[in-house]
């Protein structure tokens, strides 16, 4: 229920106000009345209300007071003040004091009630991001915090993870869950995860046709405790997808359900793989990672094969990436392809994302067995290169940096990376490119010089060479 505080020392006028709300406003509403600023800071530190509607002139203590001290308090509330004077000192306190609205007296109904309509929605949406903040740490700690006051009443019925994919699918769910309470627990491009309550699962899932991709729904959960298993239920339903074809051309909504999979020969099959990345040839790393997955085709229950690719897709993303971060960080491809490796949802089929962990456990094998042991100064220059890129760089000027000849720098660069400088420098400019563009607050010729490439017809030039696109189709491509 929103609470809502009025302050004004008549009492005709707070009923009015009071009158107009609940009358006009189709929400439940708490409204309290305080006929001076002392008793309304009061309300405003005991009671934690969504908004405080005040006058300016009040015995004890007048509105400008009350909204200095309201707008130092930890929990304040959106302020909303009422005068009978068109004084601008008025008005210049209300603004520096954080008010929403200022309003003449005698009130239009119209103008008050949007007022507090629009303070109300800002009070929702701070106490949601509270709430999703929230849930993140329970997720990724899987306890709660003894001293969280997140408010479970949405949930006391129980509550759903569930993982969608598909372009727009955020969009698609803010809009049919408008009616109810839910919280988001991971945005991505194209991927997100929430949590809602048991009831409006419903609401998700009655109309299959409308939802842009697949829907993993975890176990039904009483506990906040139990948020991070749901998560990964989820998570694991919806890797469904990729093995039960039947069933992806006819419905879109997978379910969690307990399986009995055993993980002890998947992790002696990926250690075999990890220990053996920096000995064994191409071949044997493909051999160790047809055993890893021969799940994929020989598992009859998708329930168990989607546990088991979800096992190792946490292993892979967390155990493996973390083993040899330093090389994804220096190394433009490697880090490439581990972000394909991650986006899982992105990809439509099992073995398109088994192509990109073979890609990168080859070419991490490779970079362990000769690259950076033989040749130190390569590290070095990957590691300035990473730092500088968006500079005024050549290849002179890293070899230099290295203290190696500049003929033999451009030999064993090529050699450790399958690019030429050039190439390399220029495939990391395009990803800062994108990155710029993706967050939509620069113009073309910003991103140009922010990524390095400095003159913006040759950026545009050469990015439309790489991605088959201007920088304003690939960032429109984007929503």
């Amino acid at each position: 229920m929103i609470t809502v505080v009025v302050s004004d020392d008549e009492k005709l006028i707070r009923a009015g106000i009071k009158k107009i709300l609940t009358e006009n406003i189709q929400i439940p509403l708490n409204v309290i009345e305080a006929k001076n600023g002392a008793e309304a800071l009061e309300l405003c530190k005991t009671q934690s209300p969504d908004v405080l509607v005040t006058d300016i002139r009040m015995p004890v203590m007048d509105g400008v007071e009350l909204m200095k001290q309201v707008s130092a308090l930890e929990e304040k509330p959106g302020i909303i003040v009422l005068s009978g004077f068109d004084d601008f000192a008025y008005a210049k306190a209300a603004i520096q004091s954080g008010a929403l609205s200022y309003i003449l007296k005698p009130v239009d109904k119209k103008e008050l009630v949007a007022a507090v309509t629009y303070a109300i929605e800002i009070s929702r949406k701070e106490e949601q991001e509270r709430n999703e903040e929230t849930l993140k740490i329970i997720a990724q700690e899987g306890r709660i915090d003894s001293e969280s006051d997140f408010d479970t009443e949405a949930f006391q019925n129980g509550y759903y993870c569930i993982s969608v994919s598909g372009h727009n699918s955020l969009s698609f769910l803010e809009n049919i869950l408008k009616p109810v309470k839910y919280y988001i627990l991971e945005r991505k491009k194209d991927f997100s995860t929430l949590v809602l309550p048991k009831e409006a699962l419903f609401l998700v899932t009655e109309d299959m046709e409308s939802v842009p991709g697949f829907i993993g729904v975890s176990g039904v959960e009483k506990s906040l405790s139990n948020l991070k298993v749901a998560r990964r239920q989820a998570f694991c339903a919806w890797l469904e997808n990729f093995f039960d074809k039947e069933k992806s051309k006819k419905e879109k909504v997978f379910h969690y359900k307990d399986s009995n999979s055993d993980f002890s020969k998947l992790d002696l099959s990926y250690e075999k793989l990890v220990g053996r990345l920096d000995i064994s040839e191409p071949e044997e790393i493909r051999k160790c990672l047809d055993k890893l997955f021969d799940f994929a085709e020989t598992e009859t229950d998708f329930h168990n094969a989607a546990e088991k690719l979800n096992y190792l897709y946490l292993k892979i993303t967390s155990d493996l990436f973390t083993r040899y971060s330093s090389f994804s960080e220096k190394d433009l491809y490697l880090n490439m392809k581990s972000i394909m490796i991650e986006n899982i949802w992105s990809l439509k089929t099992f073995d398109e994302w088994l192509v990109f962990v073979r890609d990168y456990c080859i070419y991490l094998s490779a970079l362990l067995s000769r690259g950076v042991v033989e040749h130190p100064f390569i590290e070095e220059a990957l590691e300035y290169v990473a730092r500088n890129f968006t500079k005024n760089i050549n290849m002179a000027i890293v070899a230099n940096q290295v203290s190696v000849n500049y003929t033999w720098f451009s030999e064993k660069f090529k050699e450790h990376t399958g690019v030429n400088f050039n190439e390399y420098l220029k495939n990391m400019r395009i990803e800062e490119a994108k990155r710029l563009l993706e967050k939509d607050c620069y113009k073309v010729y910003e991103v140009a010089e922010r990524s390095g490439f400095g003159d913006v017809k040759y950026f545009m030039k050469t990015f439309r060479e790489a991605t088959g696109k201007t920088p304003t189709e690939w960032k429109k491509s984007l929503v």
